[in-house]
């Protein structure tokens, strides 16, 4: 059976949690607690899930220097599972630069699809590492937010983290 690590992190927008397999970073959830969280991760990946704060501190490193404003590496290995879609679309949310947006159709034109927003939308709204893999900087065409898995209010704290390159409070 394969064995995936956890951890959490108390950022501040919430409490997070973090999984990785061998491969990398595999989910990223808030607003779930560590039993429903760890349970979701074991079916998906049908394998047995670990707490292991140390292995996963350089993801945590990297979450707190996001916090304070600092581009998220590049460098973090991700074990991304989804369509062959969805990965294509999460592919191009790895591509849109700290501090700037995209619109769904954007995405969509950028892969060659230009009449799917709506199923980038679909796959945008899937993505399991949520601030690593950026979702929250795809936008409408009209500029609004659009939807977020974790609230308006949370997509609006990291746009404006990022946009201002300074730390955001403390979520409470």
């Amino acid at each position: 059976m394969n064995e995936i690590v956890f951890t959490s992190y108390n950022s501040p927008i919430g409490k997070m949690l973090i999984a990785s397999t061998g491969k990398g970073l595999c989910k990223l959830d808030l607003l779930v607690g560590e039993k429903q969280f760890i349970n979701t991760v074991s079916s998906r990946f049908r394998a047995k899930v670990t707490r292991n704060d140390e292995a996963m501190q350089p993801v945590i490193k990297a979450l707190e220097r996001y916090f304070e404003g600092d581009p998220m590496p590049s460098n973090i290995a991700l074990d991304l599972r989804g369509t062959p879609f969805q990965k294509k679309i999460w592919s191009q949310l790895l591509k849109i630069p700290h501090g700037e947006t995209r619109s769904y159709k954007q995405i969509a034109m950028a892969i060659g699809t230009p009449t799917a927003p709506r199923a980038v939308g679909n796959a945008v709204g899937s993505n399991p590492v949520a601030i690593i893999v950026p979702c929250h900087r795809v936008l409408r065409s009209d500029g609004s937010l659009g939807g977020f898995g974790y609230g308006v209010d949370i997509k609006k704290k990291l746009l404006r983290l990022e946009a201002l390159r300074r730390p955001i409070e403390r979520h409470r």
